[in-house]
């Protein structure tokens, strides 16, 4: 009975420690799949995935509202509104509705109470009653002329479509709500520092932009035939908004370009004080 049992008996341990082997192979194959299962499960944590420092600082880079952007160099704006291009080409005169919207957008940055050009809708310019024409100067691209012979000392301008702006935001607004490269780049060329206070004390700041065909009037230097005289002058015509008024500094026969004197009104401290 012990002879006939004795293998069986092997065959029973073989079967035994074949099938203990095969669970121990099965539990290390699956444990090491959840090993690999519980490692790439630990590399993408839901933390690292949502990443909340990036996050936090994709939110302190966002752009500045536009209000905020007009904070550029004049250099900067000829550059980017091409003006240097614009102006190897003979520029148009303006027509009447375009300095409308000149008009129109200065009032519409600054407000009604902080104009100074009166009535935008108005029919009227700095030269009053003054006969003059705007066309192309012989080199000096466009120019102002004299409608009528005008006697010396005669009131000529006075300012009162002059656009004056206290700080570089509310201009540079001005150049970028005229949605017109070409537009734009006038009063970069035309405007001027000028000092309200100039000779009384501490310098009063603006930068001005004459939104009439003042703005044509070219630089005669010393030769300049419009300009200030004494301001005994001045005391029947009060000054537009701070503005100086230019008379005839001497005969101007009708046809004539009238010049001015850029040295006169053009603030020493320049557009630097504006940042600009």
């Amino acid at each position: 009975m012990g002879s006939e049992n004795g293998p069986l008996l092997k065959r029973h341990r073989l079967a035994h420690y074949l099938a203990y082997l095969l669970f121990f192979l099965a539990c290390t194959i699956v444990g090491t799949g959840v090993i690999k299962l519980h490692t790439n499960k630990k590399v993408h944590t839901p933390e690292k995935a949502q990443a909340p420092k990036k996050l936090k600082k994709s939110e302190e880079v966002k752009a500045p509202e536009k209000e905020e952007l007009y904070n550029y160099k004049k250099s900067y704006l000829k550059k980017h509104f091409g003006c240097a291009e614009k102006f190897k080409e003979d520029l148009p005169v303006h027509s009447k509705e375009t300095w409308k919207k000149y008009r129109d957008t200065y009032v519409s940055v600054v407000g009604e109470a902080e104009s100074t050009i009166g009535d935008p809708e108005a029919d009227f310019d700095g030269f009053g009653d003054i006969s003059h024409f705007a066309k192309q100067s012989p080199g000096k691209g466009r120019g102002i002329f004299a409608g009528q012979d005008i006697a010396q000392d005669t009131l000529m301008w006075n300012g009162s479509r002059s656009a004056q702006f206290k700080d570089a935001h509310s201009f540079q607004k001005f150049l970028f709500d005229l949605e017109d490269d070409y537009l734009a780049c006038d009063p970069l060329q035309w405007s001027y520092i000028f000092d309200l206070n100039k000779g009384k004390g501490k310098p009063d700041l603006r930068i001005v932009t004459d939104l009439d065909e003042g703005s044509f009037c070219n630089n005669g230097k010393s030769a300049g035939n419009m300009g200030y005289l004494d301001v005994s002058f001045e005391k029947e015509r009060p000054r537009q908004n701070g503005i100086r008024p230019l008379f005839a500094t001497r005969d101007i026969r009708k046809g004539e370009e009238i010049l001015c004197r850029y040295g006169e009104f053009i603030a020493d401290y320049g557009w630097s004080a504006f940042g600009m």
